[in-house]
């Protein structure tokens, strides 16, 4: 599924007003309507909110990721700042804005090429606090994914008293080598790992939280549950292929972790606010496979328990 880079369908109006009762001349104190043009001259209410919620609209925060961009690229030029990718539901209630410099890429080995990218999340009903990630993307295939550490986390609730760039000091370029070289060496660690291809659902279903009800008992109901096994048994066969046989990675670690971070990122059955979390999920994973296959009497057979219905015969 192909990026997309419009982030001015993103940056249009949005305000703040007063919140009426029905026939009501007085505003109802204490609250107050978060209110935008997502779609030209229709107007649409995104929530309602305290008198302390505090409004960042798309391009503000936009302009806090440039900020981010500036300290984590110093030698970056101007216009080598680039949108890399917009996620955003229809009703354009939130979005993540991912936002690299188009000049810089890490070389992991071979020809495996990751582009280091700044999330900003933002939303205007309540979904989402302002926040600010970094994840990698494999260049391929744009296959992308949240490196979960707390420590590259910069979040801020939407409140008069909390909304700051005080923060920004935690983030440096050394910070983000650090982060570069842990996903290096976690990333290389996981081509030795052994994972046989037969467990890639069971564990991508584990790994994504993907729960399927197999004791359903209304016949319709069943059925439902059965088309959906078989749409995510399909996808995640399919990226399993590719990566274990076309791009030879073998039934790996790696392998698997590519097939989770494509199902996760271009897969064009899920909703965008199902992206962000399945993305930090395979962040979550190749960050503690390492230790996981480290420990003693580790088996792929338990680490599957309660999925195995996933298997195949």
């Amino acid at each position: 599924m192909a990026r997309n880079t419009n982030i001015d369908e993103q940056l249009f109006p949005v305000w703040q007003q007063p919140v009426y009762l029905e026939k009501q001349p007085k505003p109802i104190p204490g609250f107050k309507a978060i209110a935008g043009n997502p779609n030209g001259s229709l107007q649409t209410v995104f929530s309602i909110v305290s008198d302390n919620y505090q409004l960042v609209s798309n391009k503000e925060a936009l302009e806090m990721g440039k900020q981010i961009h500036a300290k984590l690229f110093p030698n970056a030029q101007e216009n080598s700042f680039e949108i890399f990718n917009v996620i955003a539901p229809a009703s354009k209630s939130f979005c993540h804005i991912d936002i690299i410099d188009k000049n810089y890429t890490l070389n992991i080995w071979q020809q495996e090429v990751y582009v280091p990218f700044v999330r900003i999340h933002n939303s205007y009903n309540r979904s989402r606090s302002l926040q600010f990630d970094i994840g990698f993307c494999r260049k391929l295939c744009d296959n992308g994914m949240i490196f979960e550490q707390q420590a590259v986390k910069l979040k801020f609730a939407h409140t008069k008293q909390s909304i700051s760039l005080e923060g920004l000091d935690k983030i440096n370029v050394e910070h983000l080598k650090k982060l570069e070289q842990d996903f290096i060496s976690k990333t290389s660690k996981s081509t030795k790992i052994q994972l046989p291809k037969k467990y890639f659902v069971p564990l991508a279903a584990k790994t994504l939280n993907r729960t399927f009800n197999i004791h359903e008992k209304d016949s319709v109901k069943k059925k439902i549950v059965a088309e959906k096994i078989e749409l995510f048994t399909n996808s995640i066969d399919q990226y399993s292929d590719r990566y274990i046989n076309k791009d030879q990675m073998g039934e790996t670690a790696y392998a698997f972790y590519n097939v989770i971070t494509d199902f996760a990122s271009n897969n064009d059955k899920l909703q965008a606010s199902a992206k962000n979390g399945l993305q930090t999920k395979c962040g979550m994973w190749i960050n503690q496979v390492g230790e996981l296959v480290e420990k003693q009497g580790f088996k792929w057979e338990e680490e599957i328990k309660d999925f195995e219905y996933l298997l195949k015969n």
